[in-house]
């Protein structure tokens, strides 16, 4: 919880410098390997995806807020109902708002169908938690790549 509310607060402070993720050395980075019990690594590789969810919701909602505030200020400057070219950029905007969140609908969706996959490949083992978290975090965080390029996109 406190990391999610740390990385909500950087994206809405400054949204550049939560784009610049050391990929290198992420923040959802636990070194579970090296814990000694299965179940501690199960619990350790569930915690660094959720690190990773968090993240990964936290540009979703920073991106629909930013639509948000840009359609609600050009909602402010269009007076005059007859301009065409504010009437087409605020229907753009809607559209825009409707599409991260089926974007993120449609996400964890496929994230949670392909992962099923993966966790009937390791049906009854005790490291088929670890596998699916694990594909479950790689798969988040390659999303994450995605918004990051497309906030760059769209905000700049």
């Amino acid at each position: 919880m406190k990391i999610q509310l740390a990385v909500f607060i950087l994206i809405s402070f400054n949204f550049t410098t939560v784009a610049q993720i050391d990929f290198n050395n992420p923040p959802w980075e636990k070194k579970c390997e090296e814990l000694s019990s299965q179940s501690e690594m199960n619990i350790c590789s569930y915690e660094s995806f959720l690190i990773a969810d968090s993240i990964l919701n936290t540009y979703y909602d920073s991106l629909f807020s930013y639509l948000d505030s840009q359609y609600l200020n050009e909602l402010k400057l269009s007076s005059d109902t007859s301009d065409n070219y504010r009437k087409e950029y605020l229907k753009q905007l809607s559209v825009q708002k409707e599409f991260v969140i089926s974007s993120k609908k449609d996400f964890n969706t496929f994230r949670k169908s392909t992962s099923k996959i993966v966790e009937y490949q390791y049906k009854g083992g005790t490291i088929q938690p670890m596998i699916v978290n694990i594909y479950a975090r790689e798969l988040t965080v390659n999303q994450i790549k995605v918004l990051i390029n497309l906030m760059e996109e769209i905000m700049n």
